[in-house]
């Protein structure tokens, strides 16, 4: 089953949930270029191959919506690499890719500033930043959780002469 390609002519529609759709059995490619995403759930759709997952959000951070979108929920999927496209998507501020398998992921640079950030039960073994330092933005972040992965040592992305004032930040269970 999938959706239908005209899904992608919903101009005024900003938020979509494709939420534990075992049915559907692949991602729907249609919705990356729908126009006006502001907020998005991808979760609990395990049935989506990891290569399948992974070029559906790479042609969402490359298309229309990459700037609109602010919320993104894509968990308890079957991701193993987050694409170094989400660069593109500026106003991402909460991202949530807890309990999926992503063991691979590129530093997102200090423009993708998150409120909320959720890696939780991954497969990470480090979080890697740019050539400036960054992982991503900090300014403005409430909550920056990694529990449950495989980091070795606690990644030096917090720096003390920043202004950032962060309320959560959980390594718990690496």
């Amino acid at each position: 089953e999938s959706l239908p390609e005209e899904i992608s002519e919903l101009v005024s529609c900003t938020d979509l949930e494709i939420y534990n759709c075992p049915n559907l059995t692949k991602f729907p490619m249609a919705i990356a270029q729908m126009p006006s995403l502001v907020a998005l759930n991808l979760s609990n759709n395990k049935q989506w191959s990891a290569e399948d997952l992974y070029a559906g959000l790479d042609a969402l951070a490359n298309g229309p919506s990459k700037e609109m979108v602010q919320i993104l929920y894509a968990r308890q999927n079957s991701l193993e690499e987050l694409p170094a496209s989400f660069r593109n998507m500026l106003r991402l501020t909460m991202l949530d890719l807890a309990y999926n398998k992503i063991s691979r992921i590129s530093p997102l640079g200090k423009d993708i500033i998150f409120e909320q950030l959720y890696l939780d039960n991954n497969q990470l073994e480090s979080l890697p930043v740019d050539a400036e330092g960054y992982f991503c933005g900090y300014n403005g972040m409430e909550t920056f959780s990694v529990k449950n992965n495989k980091l070795k040592k606690v990644p030096n992305i917090f720096s003390s002469t920043s202004n950032s004032r962060i309320k959560n930040v959980d390594f718990t269970g690496n």
